[in-house]
């Protein structure tokens, strides 16, 4: 019992002193630079969250989802989405064999950037928002796997406009206007498996063809909502938390 104290006491000295040597200041600026150095990136990886990039269940024709929560934004409120799956055909409907070919794409537009140029004296106009379109096939391996692969074509939007009388700078620089986007083709890769009526685990891997990135998702999915981890190995956040909510027909 003794012993169990002791070490008990020496682990919370050494998670004591590793709090204390941590400096949240010095790590803050760390993250602004990383931001500033690539905001398109930055605010991409938020899209991602939105994107519904997984097949349609079996049997399913039509598939809407909205973002609830990505990252740590809950983005109904500041980046409502819609996306849309529409299977061209099932599997093996045509011939012994042929993938299933689902169609998607969707939509995000933040309604905070307006109310910001409204009610700003600083600001005269600005735009935050961003689409995304392409194809998956997916294929079954086995009664409790199948398999995804497929293209994506994503696309960002971030423009914010000062006014003439604006004094606004950004590290020491006069800014007039803030305009930057992001714009990739993605290669998809993934696999699920079933766990019972509705209900399946998903993981998947993008990669981003232009700027040569990788981020990969882990997924829980139910008949409406879908709770999973993205995780951006370069981001600035690496893991972003995931909640969807989707409806099949």
């Amino acid at each position: 019992m003794k012993r169990i104290m002791l070490v008990t006491l020496c682990l919370g000295l050494l998670a004591g002193q590793a709090r204390a040597s941590v400096d949240w200041e010095s790590k803050g600026m760390q993250i602004a630079g990383e931001i500033l150095a690539n905001p398109a990136a930055f605010l991409y990886e938020f899209q991602q969250d939105l994107e519904g990039t997984t097949p349609l269940p079996p049997g399913k024709r039509f598939g809407f989802q909205t973002g609830l929560w990505g990252g740590a934004l809950p983005t109904i409120g500041v980046m409502p989405s819609i996306s849309g799956k529409f299977r061209l055909h099932g599997e093996g409907r045509i011939a012994p064999g042929l993938p299933q070919l689902d169609l998607i794409g969707g939509y995000w537009n933040s309604p905070l950037a307006g109310m910001a140029a409204d009610q700003s004296d600083d600001i005269t106009d600005t735009k935050f928002n961003g689409h995304y379109y392409g194809f998956l096939l997916s294929s079954s391996v086995s009664p409790r796997v199948r398999t995804f692969w497929g293209f994506k074509k994503s696309q960002l939007k971030a423009k914010i406009s000062f006014a003439s009388t604006a004094d606004i700078k950004l590290l020491g620089t006069p800014v007039n206007s803030i305009d930057t986007g992001f714009e990739d083709s993605f290669f998809v890769v993934g696999l699920e498996s079933p766990k019972g009526l509705n209900k399946l685990w998903s993981i998947q891997l993008n990669y981003g063809m232009d700027t040569q990135t990788i981020a990969s998702k882990v997924s829980w999915y139910g008949k409406y909502f879908e709770l999973g981890l993205n995780i951006y190995p370069e981001g600035v956040f690496v893991v972003h938390p995931v909640w969807n909510f989707h409806l099949n027909f």
